[in-house]
C-alpha cells in the first residue's frame, strides 16, 4: 500500500516517489505512514518553501516528525536521520 499524503503533496513530484522508495529501503511499510504538506508561511528567495509532517500509523504513540521541504531542502533524504535521532 502506498503512503497516504494529504494537503499540498500535489507539489512534491518526485520526491513522493523518492519517499516511498526510501521507506521499502529502510524495511517499512509506506502504507503505515501519512504525509501531511503544509506551506511554511515563509517562501525563501529561490521560491516556496513547505512543512512536511510525516506521522506513523502504526505506532500513533510515537511523535510526529516535522521536516522542512523546498529549494535546497532535501526532506527525503533528512528523513532516516530524524527518523535514527527518535
Amino acid at each position: 500500500m502506498p503512503v497516504e499524503w494529504q494537503g499540498d503533496h500535489k507539489r512534491l513530484t518526485n520526491e513522493k516517489a523518492r519517499f516511498e522508495r526510501q521507506l521499502l529501503e529502510l524495511g517499512l511499510d509506506p502504507g503505515d505512514f501519512l504525509v501531511q504538506v503544509r506551506p511554511s508561511g515563509e517562501d525563501g528567495p529561490d521560491g516556496k518553501r513547505y512543512d512536511i509532517y510525516v506521522s506513523d500509523l502504526k505506532h500513533p504513540d510515537r511523535d510526529t516528525l516535522k521536516l522542512e521541504a523546498g529549494p535546497g531542502k532535501d526532506w527525503v533524504a533528512e528523513f532516516p536521520r530524524v527518523l535514527k535521532r527518535r
